[in-house]
């Protein structure tokens, strides 16, 4: 079985061969995120911790220094550098330090990511990952490896901040039930720092009534460049009587600031 502690922010299981079986080892960090604001030229540290219980086994340790990315549902992607190309990433400035290292049970071990925030950085937020992870490890005919992502968030001081946002895809799936609609919105942002969006669905007859809507904010920001989807249901009180209805999307900030809208429409 592997433990989990409160302050890892992913463990991955990989299943290196094909069988069934039980592991054991535990891997935890404190400073397991960076969210700060920075200034050009400042010279930024960050000591990361790493530690493992006394029950568990000795771990060789690797440590990357990645671009940090986004998958559509939020999950994050661990980019290397021919993959790394926003523009918002910190990750060709910064470094960590070490490289590896050799984890004893019960004990710590210090990771430090560095670098100078360039003096011509321009305004908005940089990204980035620190990936601490084991080698393969298990006994038998089943490896697993553990892993921690350190994200890396930081806001350049005094930017001039553009929240911005555009839906590329807004759809109803088909057929369309009077008793439910479920829609399907992509939203990616546009602007130069992370934000969460929240999205407002209205359903409307031909006469302008509201027969339906819906609230979905995002429970994870969402950094620029990459995508959001959505995917939710419309709940109307009473099933829709036959006819034409209008869905209007409107993606906005939680503090209702508004970025993109798009309509649809459907018969009943």
């Amino acid at each position: 079985m592997v433990k989990s502690k409160p302050l890892i922010a992913l463990i991955t299981l990989v299943l290196l061969l094909l069988a069934v079986g039980i592991a054991s080892a535990g891997l935890g960090t404190s400073g397991s995120k960076l969210e700060k604001e920075v200034s050009p030229g400042e010279h930024l540290t960050h000591v990361m911790q790493v530690k493992s219980d006394a029950s568990d086994p000795p771990m060789d340790i690797q440590v990357e220094l990645l671009g940090y990315g986004q998958a559509p549902n939020g999950a994050n992607r661990e980019l290397n550098a021919s993959n790394d190309t926003s523009p918002y990433s910190a990750r060709p400035f910064l470094k960590v330090s070490p490289a590896s290292f050799h984890l004893k049970p019960g004990d710590t071990q210090d990771v430090t990511l560095e670098g100078d925030i360039p003096k011509d950085i321009g305004s908005g937020s940089r990204y980035a990952l620190v990936k601490i992870h084991t080698g393969a490890m298990g006994k038998g005919m089943v490896g697993f490896i553990l892993a921690i992502d350190v994200p890396i968030l930081l806001t350049v001081t005094g930017s001039e901040v553009q929240n911005k946002g555009e839906i590329e895809n807004f759809s109803l799936e088909q057929p369309v039930s009077a008793a439910k609609q479920t829609l399907s919105l992509l939203f990616k942002n546009t602007g130069n720092i992370h934000y969460y969006p929240t999205v407002k669905a209205v359903v409307k007859d031909k006469d302008g009534n509201i027969a339906a809507n819906v609230t979905v904010p995002s429970p994870i920001s969402l950094l620029p460049t990459f995508t959001r989807l959505f995917k939710f249901d419309l709940n109307p009180e009473t099933p829709l009587k036959p006819g034409k209805y209008n869905v209007n999307a409107t993606v906005s900030l939680n503090d209702g600031t508004f970025l993109a809208s798009k309509e649809v429409s459907f018969v009943v």
